[in-house]
């Protein structure tokens, strides 16, 4: 019986576990089939995992600026694709490739590479 129990046991923590990792890479804010390019200057940066984060200033019509943030993936995956924290830092304009958000009021893409 004690046997079956944590197979039991076992079962729902897979479960768990699978639901849990599938809703934190979920992609379903964003437009998958869409490529944006973002050119702006950089305000913040966190090399972190699971994801690394940008955000930048934007310039908007009449001289203003919005900010962005973006989603990238973890620190060592964006340093092995060339995306370096020399490159990403704050006062650098860049360019970003991105995947925009599906709701167009937010202000929060995928990164997906630079230009």
């Amino acid at each position: 019986m004690a046997w079956k129990g944590i197979g039991v046991l076992t079962a729902l923590l897979g479960l768990v576990l699978t639901a849990s990792l599938s809703a934190h890479h979920s992609r379903a804010m964003f437009d998958v089939n869409e490529l944006v390019s973002v050119e702006g200057t950089v305000t913040k940066v966190e090399w972190r995992n699971p994801h690394m984060w940008v955000t930048m200033d934007v310039p908007v019509a009449d001289g203003k600026t919005e900010s962005w943030g973006f989603e990238g993936s973890g620190a060592a995956s964006m340093v092995a694709s060339g995306i370096s924290p020399q490159v990403l830092k704050v006062g650098n304009r860049v360019k970003i490739i991105a995947h925009p958000p599906r709701d167009k009021s937010q202000r929060t893409a995928e990164f997906m590479g630079m230009e």
